[in-house]
């Protein structure tokens, strides 16, 4: 067993020495300069495809995700995208003095789930929530349903806020149970 591993070494050192020509044996150094120039290449033509794709603007990807929703979203002189899939109730609106009760999932445009109420509605004044929503909850009577599409200037901005990373637009699926005038309580 011995001699078989020593002639098994042996073979491809023999066989380096019989095919090896020294005029063209590349050295470590030859080998390292071709690596670096393949590298260097694969960096150039990296820069050239960012250069020729710029990033999607916020604006088009909003509209990119409504469109792959296959939603007929209107949008708010705000910059607010909404779909109403129930208006609600006859013509009477929160205000922003109000408090709301709703039932709500938020998620960002990748689908990841960030809040939302169970089986439980939530109330809140409706001047304490983010811009987006005082804009968009309004837009439902008692009982109405749809969906928000907010850009992030209209939620948290730049700020990472939880699970939400700073610069995201937001997603959320809105139910308005009812409202009541702070006034009355």
């Amino acid at each position: 067993m011995k001699n078989l591993f020593r002639i098994a070494l042996a073979v491809p050192f023999f066989a380096l020495i019989a095919c090896g020509d020294t005029n063209e044996t590349n050295t470590a150094e030859d080998e390292t300069n071709d690596v670096v120039d393949q590298t260097n290449e694969v960096e150039e033509e990296t820069n050239t495809v960012e250069e020729e794709a710029p990033e999607m603007s916020k604006e088009a990807e909003l509209l990119a995700y409504i469109d792959e929703k296959g939603w007929d979203a209107q949008k708010h002189k705000s910059g607010l995208y909404y779909v109403i899939d129930e208006p609600g109730e006859g013509d009477a609106r929160p205000g922003l003095m109000d408090e709301v009760t709703i039932f709500y999932q938020g998620y960002l445009l990748d689908g990841h789930k960030f809040d939302g109420t169970g089986e439980t509605p939530a109330s809140f004044p409706l001047y304490q929530l983010i811009s987006g929503w005082q804009i968009g909850i309004p837009l439902f009577g008692k009982g109405g349903k749809g969906k928000l599409i907010i850009p992030s200037d209209l939620a948290y901005g730049d700020r990472d806020n939880r699970d939400i990373p700073g610069g995201s637009t937001l997603m959320f699926e809105i139910e308005l149970i009812d409202w009541q005038s702070t006034e009355d309580m």
